[in-house]
């Protein structure tokens, strides 16, 4: 068996251009049905993920772009989106979606205060999905998204950015589906990752084992912080709220 080794960390503003040119370059050189899965955000959105320690990047052993994602405010503050995923034709099937799924869940948790005029403690944090991309839309069930039936408007920003938009007789708003993450959901994928001691899955006699560079979890401040809100939104114990949040 061949072992690989690689790290997963947060983007610096020195990343930048270097993560844009990875993207653009899939845009330019996938097929359309592959390509039209990365859904772009405006330069300022990207800049203001990265500034805020929410865009993370895989790479290999010798600095190579591996994967990236990032999670982007909202023009509604009680919701963020996980968006802009991108792993590298090579490097799929390794479970790298799977884990910038859980490293952005514990970061986009991190920092939220209970709103206490209503009944949501942290923003929401939904995801976009093209119905094509069955792939993505298996990991994002597995890890506990559910559809979301009623998406907000602010969730419809993005589109006017899409190269992809659904056609005019599919009567579709958007061409993504939309999924939420319930409170109790959350709190899994949460103490999921602080169990973690780094990333490893094997794939076809190779083994990718990738180091956890992250601050949220290495940090024991940050790592407390994170257990304390597995705790509260354990204590919540609003199932009914999740289920209104997603009909």
């Amino acid at each position: 068996m061949v072992t690989m080794h690689a790290t997963i960390r947060a983007a610096c503003l020195g990343d930048l251009e270097h993560i844009l040119a990875e993207y653009g370059e899939a845009i330019r050189n996938l097929p359309l049905e592959e390509s039209a899965n990365l859904l772009s955000r405006p330069y300022d959105k990207f800049k203001s993920a990265v500034e805020n320690g929410l865009f993370f990047v895989v790479e290999n052993a010798v600095g190579n772009f591996m994967a990236g994602a990032g999670v982007f405010d909202l023009a509604d503050p009680s919701e963020k989106e996980l968006g802009m995923c991108y792993v590298k034709k090579e490097w799929r099937g390794f479970g790298l979606q799977t884990l910038l799924l859980q490293i952005r869940i514990c970061a986009a948790t991190l920092g939220q205060v209970r709103d206490r005029s209503t009944n949501r403690s942290y923003a929401a944090l939904i995801i976009g999905v093209k119905p094509a991309n069955e792939h993505s839309a298996v990991n994002t069930v597995e890890i506990g998204f559910e559809p979301l039936s009623t998406p907000s408007a602010a969730l419809f920003a993005a589109c006017a950015y899409c190269r992809t938009p659904p056609a005019l007789a599919s009567e579709r708003k958007c061409c993504c589906d939309f999924f939420y993450l319930s409170d109790e959901r959350r709190a899994d994928a949460i103490e999921k990752s602080l169990q973690m001691e780094h990333w490893s899955r094997t794939k076809n006699d190779n083994q990718l084992i990738v180091a956890l560079k992250i601050r949220h979890l290495l940090d024991m401040d940050f790592r407390n912080a994170l257990q304390d809100a597995v705790c509260e939104l354990r204590s919540l114990n609003k199932p009914s709220a999740m289920r209104s949040y997603g009909e």
